[in-house]
């Protein structure tokens, strides 16, 4: 049920016009090769996923895509985000020598983007574009497709993951899973750089959302529960029989763990 704090800020709104609609994603650095077999890094935030597939968005004049075009390898790299620093060094320089014209004021021809940015380039396994040492996520890819944007000044990229790269401080140990808790990706929100906030819930279908241990026991046993309340302090856990009749224990969960799981199991029954 929507509480009624919810329902006033639903009503208040205006119309306004931002120049960008950047609400907030996750900022990678792509390589890419040059014509000289040099590698070009350029930051992007525009991009998502699916499945194995990767659609970037990237501006049509820019030496990324024209790399793509020609050579159809790339390396998407995903820094934390207290590396913020090494991505803004490289949003005044370009790749394209000479400068465009439209870009002449603000950038400059830059051809050692790693260098530029502080970075170190790594060598790939399945591409011949080299990823960034120091991003905790790296994927190595290639181009399957591009396609014009409608509006003529970005292309869309579809590109399949060919290898993932995590550091291991962000992998959960023995798993093919990303820790959630430890990866701290750089978002970029209307031209401002944010780290993500605190855990709120999560999906049902996250394999690392396990259940409280007296539940899941429960559970195992062949007893159902309940999910009866929950609130910022604690949350109340019925557990019934198997015949899902009387109630045979009532449990208080106290810990933001547990709280946060709760609040989950209302969500998916709607409460």
């Amino acid at each position: 049920m929507i509480e009624q704090d919810e329902r006033d800020v639903a009503s208040k709104h205006r119309v306004i016009e931002p120049s960008v609609l950047y609400v907030g994603t996750p900022v990678y650095l792509v390589a890419t090769q040059n014509p000289d077999g040099s590698a070009n890094l350029a930051p992007a935030s525009s991009h998502f996923a699916l499945g194995r597939m990767l659609v970037l968005g990237l501006e049509e004049g820019g030496q990324s895509l024209d790399n793509l075009r020609r050579h159809r390898e790339l390396t998407v790299n995903f820094p934390a985000a207290s590396q913020w620093t090494h991505v803004e060094r490289l949003a005044g320089v370009t790749g394209k020598n000479p400068v465009p014209a439209d870009k002449a004021e603000q950038y400059e021809f830059e051809p050692h983007k790693f260098q530029r940015a502080g970075l170190s380039p790594e060598p790939s396994e399945l591409v011949s574009v080299p990823r960034v040492a120091q991003a905790p996520l790296q994927l190595e890819a290639r181009v399957r497709r591009i396609t014009p944007g409608v509006a003529g000044i970005y292309g869309m990229v579809e590109a399949e993951v060919v290898r993932v790269h995590a550091a291991e401080n962000i992998a959960v140990a023995g798993t093919n899973h990303i820790n959630p808790d430890a990866w701290h990706p750089l978002i970029y929100s209307y031209r401002h750089f944010y780290d993500r906030g605190g855990e709120v819930g999560w999906t049902r279908k996250s394999p690392l959302a396990t259940p409280p241990a007296a539940v899941d026991r429960w559970e195992t046993a062949g007893g159902q529960w309940r999910v009866v309340s929950v609130d910022e302090h604690s949350a109340t856990v019925e557990l019934s029989r198997c015949d899902g009749g009387e109630v045979a224990e009532i449990l208080t969960l106290s810990s933001e763990h547990e709280i946060r799981w709760a609040r989950v199991q209302l969500a998916i029954e709607g409460g």
